[in-house]
């Protein structure tokens, strides 16, 4: 609307007789038109119709925000699998699950997982008690006499296979011995010497066979084998603390990533950074996520027409910690190191043909970002130096730490070496399922 307002259109503004499409090209006007503002200003009427065109239009603009469509929660997703979500919201999950293809098949993997954990073997029971060569013997003889022929020709293939048990248990018995002092050796010349792939593949390759038929895991990570049996013992992290072996079972177990508590309140609230001018949600990094670096870069979209950008960063209650300055560019790394273990929000102001155009929107989320804490930071380092050829690994320490950008990274590449392992696509999805919730 690029006249100036007449009476007729606040008239019609009045008596609701304008489409959505005038209606917005009014308020638009009337946001640049000072003019236009004086004499609404003059009219109490149409400054009261004004109000309530203004108040319609932020209303329309918060609920744009607040409805956007989402995925199921990887939460709910497994208490979908596990039969415990209330009626209504399993009805909302089988409405969504019938559209969304991604949400489907982790569902999908989830429900796989889950029925190949049922078919786990039981407990072994011991067998019952077998009569001993005394004690057959003894009901032999009770037999009437005309069957002692054949008991006795019973009694003689008895003590035969008893003589050859024994004889092959003796023999066994002594193999298994000499195995033993054998492996016995190889470990103290092991110890000895620096460890070789040769000696790691083939300390892998002795699994016992009934091991091998109990497994329920089986992943190549990296230069090794990480399993997993019914029984929950796992092999290829014996060198890890107890805590973090428990970590590797529970995931590989219930096939999810665990994140931080903390990631929630990353997603930012409405309204706290106001300005002038406004425009649409282009700050693309660091939002809503977890920064390991002290001296961060940051990302956001250009804006048609701007001159310059200037970036802030504030900590706490819009406390401003640093500025940009003037920039061309659509990005900015800053040079002072922030404080670890902290949780920042920044914003953009463009300037375009003399006005401020400010990004987030005031009635946008937050940008919110979190910079790890010192001691993960050591860890991951420490992690990286000792074990950088574990994606499962890395993969779950990253996500441990908030880092879920660097644990999907880890995770794709553990499952495309185990392209047919239901496992490794599921902890994969758990993580992408975390990262579309931000």
């Amino acid at each position: 609307m690029s006249q100036h307002l007449s009476q007729q259109d606040f008239e019609r503004y009045r008596n609701r007789e304008l489409s959505p499409a005038e209606i917005l090209a009014l308020g638009d006007h009337l946001g640049d038109c000072v003019s236009c503002q004086a004499e609404a200003r003059e009219d109490r009427k149409i400054q009261n119709a004004t109000e309530q065109m203004l108040s319609q239009l932020h209303i329309q603009l918060n609920m744009e925000t607040d409805f956007q469509e989402t995925h199921v929660p990887y939460q709910a997703m497994a208490d979908y699998v596990d039969n415990t979500l209330g009626d209504v919201e399993r009805e909302i999950a089988d409405s969504h699950l019938a559209l969304c293809r991604s949400c489907k098949e982790e569902v999908e993997d989830l429900l796989a997982i889950k029925a190949q954990l049922a078919l786990l073997p039981g407990p072994a029971y011991s067998p019952r008690e077998i009569p001993n060569l005394r004690q057959r013997l003894a009901a032999l003889w009770q037999l009437p006499s005309i069957g002692i022929p054949a008991q006795a020709a019973a009694v003689i293939v008895l003590v035969a296979l008893i003589a050859w048990a024994v004889i092959s248990y003796t023999r066994r018995h002594a193999e298994e011995a000499r195995i033993q002092s054998g492996r016995q050796k190889n470990a103290v010349a092991e110890n000895s010497s620096s460890l070789s792939p040769e000696s790691v593949t083939t300390n892998q390759s002795s699994l016992e066979p009934d091991s091998e038929s109990r497994l329920v895991v089986d992943l190549i990570d990296g230069d090794h084998r990480v399993t997993l049996t019914g029984e929950d013992k796992l092999s290829g992290f014996e060198s890890a603390s107890a805590q973090t072996q428990n970590e590797v079972i529970s995931a590989l177990k219930n096939g999810r990533v665990e994140s931080p508590s903390f990631m929630a309140e990353l997603k930012g609230r409405t309204g706290r950074l106001m300005g002038a001018g406004s425009s649409e949600y282009g700050l693309l990094n660091p939002v809503a996520t977890v920064v390991e670096s002290r001296t961060p870069t940051f990302r956001w979209r250009a804006i048609d027409g701007a001159e310059s950008y200037e970036v802030t960063i504030y900590a706490g209650d819009a406390n401003r910690i640093v500025g940009s300055g003037p920039l061309t560019e659509t990005n900015w790394r800053i040079t002072m190191p922030l404080e670890r273990g902290r949780v920042y929000t920044w914003q953009v102001r463009a300037t375009r043909r003399g006005e401020e155009v400010i990004m987030p929107p005031p009635a946008a989320p937050e940008a919110k970002f979190r910079i790890i804490d010192a001691d993960k930071a050591r860890e991951l380092t420490q992690l990286r130096r000792t074990d950088a050829r574990s994606h499962l690994m890395l993969g779950l320490a990253y996500a441990n730490a908030g880092l879920l950008e660097d644990s999907a990274r880890e995770l794709r590449k553990l499952v495309a070496a185990n392209p047919k392992s239901a496992v490794a696509r599921s902890l994969l999805r758990s993580v992408e399922a975390q990262k579309r919730s931000r």
